[in-house]
């Protein structure tokens, strides 16, 4: 179980960010709030600004507010700068996304990349590290996905000086880019939970969520927000209708088997909201609820292609309910801005986080027209 569903409080409710007041006596209301204090899902007020310190090869606190939400202006870079892209895995359609958008803003804006792909591999994503420095990269963007590795890659960049980005996964001394994990999360529990409200099954809900360890501990903070989602609208669910299962090959069919073995083994469980890390994971087990004749959604994070797609699709034939949209395609531009700011020597929040929104078959097009 995660430790933190098991957190009851009996003051509040929040309803996509919005904290309402709501009686003591309804024992069964539940406040969602997350942690804080983990890297790479820190707090608005818990981040400092950093400059990087070519001297040091290290990112240095300064003074400043780092709250706000960060505003991306990419623009020239300086002449001959070589981008690093280490690709968190050229085979998923969320990294393709984030891979094409760079090369078209290196052509609009003049810079080279130099790339590898980490392929979602401990031991490549250090190779990939260190083929970038050989490659003479002066900034990085590295989309290393397992998280054991990140100390070694970045032993690799800070012998070399190169100031260092890392998509969704922490790495010391890299600049956090990627999900607000666990606003994600709880945005998606929320209209998970919703959903079952609107059917009059929110008594008879179980969560399920597809957990990865090694993908961080702010990565499952969208998996806590999840859980912490379904009970802002459903009410505080007992700890036996909350369940995880490992789901740490990062695709669709390892999701579906996974969650077809969980559903033989609980016959019981009425109606079934799950999710996982990332829309393949999560399409997984929206296909394990629909061919088992389960009563239930999942919910996707990411809204790639994948989630996308099987978001057109209406519920009734996939019990696939949507996705919570994190815009792959717009992390370069945050990526060729903080890249400038560091080569120009401002100050930039130690992470910076992309809104999130949950789309529908009813909104989808309205974010992701089809072709």
């Amino acid at each position: 179980m995660l430790s933190l569903t098991s957190t009851i409080r009996l003051m509040t409710k929040v309803f996509l960010g919005a904290t309402v007041l709501v009686p003591t006596a309804f024992a069964q209301d539940f406040e969602a709030r997350p942690k804080g204090g983990i890297p790479g899902a820190l707090l608005p007020e818990e981040r400092s600004l950093w400059l990087y310190d070519t001297g040091s090869r290290k990112f240095e606190p300064t003074e400043g507010d780092a709250s706000a939400a960060y505003e991306a202006s990419p623009r020239a870079l300086p002449d001959g700068t070589k981008v690093g892209f280490a690709e968190g895995w050229a085979a998923i359609p969320f990294s393709y996304a984030i891979n094409q958008r760079l090369y078209e803003l290196a052509g609009e804006l003049g810079f080279e990349v130099v790339y590898c792909d980490n392929a979602f591999k401990a031991d490549q994503a250090v190779t990939c590290a260190e083929l970038l420095v050989q490659q003479g990269a002066d900034v990085v963007i590295e989309s290393n996905w397992q998280s054991g590795a990140a100390a070694a890659v970045m032993n690799i960049f800070n012998e070399a000086g190169i100031p260092v980005m890392s998509v969704d996964v922490v790495h010391p001394n890299a600049i956090f880019l990627g999900a607000d994990n666990y606003a994600s999360g709880l945005i998606g529990g929320q209209a998970a939970a919703e959903h079952a409200k609107a059917l009059g099954r929110c008594d008879d809900v179980t969560v399920l969520v597809g957990i990865n360890p090694g993908e961080g501990e702010a990565a499952n903070e969208r998996l806590s927000g999840f859980v912490d989602g379904v009970q802002t609208v459903c009410g505080a669910l007992p700890a036996d209708r909350i369940d995880d299962e490992l789901i740490d090959a990062g695709t669709t069919d390892q999701a579906l088997t996974v969650v077809t073995d969980w559903l033989t083994a609980h016959p019981g469980a009425g109606f079934v909201l799950a999710t996982a890390i990332d829309d393949p994971r999560g399409f997984g087990m929206s296909n394990a609820i629909a061919q088992a004749g389960r009563e239930g959604v999942a919910v996707g994070i990411g809204c790639d292609e994948v989630g996308v797609a099987a978001t057109r699709v209406p519920v009734k034939d996939n019990h696939f309910l949507g996705c919570v949209a994190y815009f792959p395609e717009k992390y370069p531009d945050y990526a060729v801005s903080i890249a400038a700011d560091i080569l120009e020597g401002k100050a930039v929040p130690q992470e910076v986080h992309l809104d999130h929104v949950f789309l529908t078959e009813e909104s989808i097009n309205d974010a992701y027209p089809a072709e």
